[in-house]
């Protein structure tokens, strides 16, 4: 499965600023992290566990205060136990990134006893 895209997340306003006015860090961080396990999710068959092994973010641009930010992530590649996943995050407005990031998920077999 090829960057199949198959999330999209808007979200404005955002209270979570850091000093400078822009969107916090680590709220993008855990956007991130929702939106690629609800990505790798829909081409992991359902008895597996998924195990975010590495999320790692690249924070290109500060998003500044009300503006409208979408989030687009798509499995870049899912084998039998490895799932990756990338975010990027763009203004609504100019549609420039601001944000991305790369996610790893291992995929455990449930036990069966």
């Amino acid at each position: 499965m090829e960057n199949t895209s198959c999330c999209i997340y808007t979200f404005s306003p955002y209270i979570f600023l850091n000093a400078y006015g822009g969107l916090h860090g680590g709220a993008v961080a855990a956007v991130a992290e929702m939106v690629s396990i609800a990505c790798a999710r829909t081409v992991v068959s359902k008895d597996k566990d998924l195990f975010l092994g590495e999320l790692s973010m690249s924070y290109l641009f500060a998003a500044p205060r009300n503006a409208e930010v979408i989030v687009d992530a798509s499995v870049v590649r899912s084998g039998r136990n490895v799932t990756a996943v990338t975010v990027e995050f763009r203004l609504g407005e100019s549609g420039g990134v601001v944000y991305t990031a790369k996610a790893t998920f291992y995929n455990m077999p449930v036990a069966s006893l």
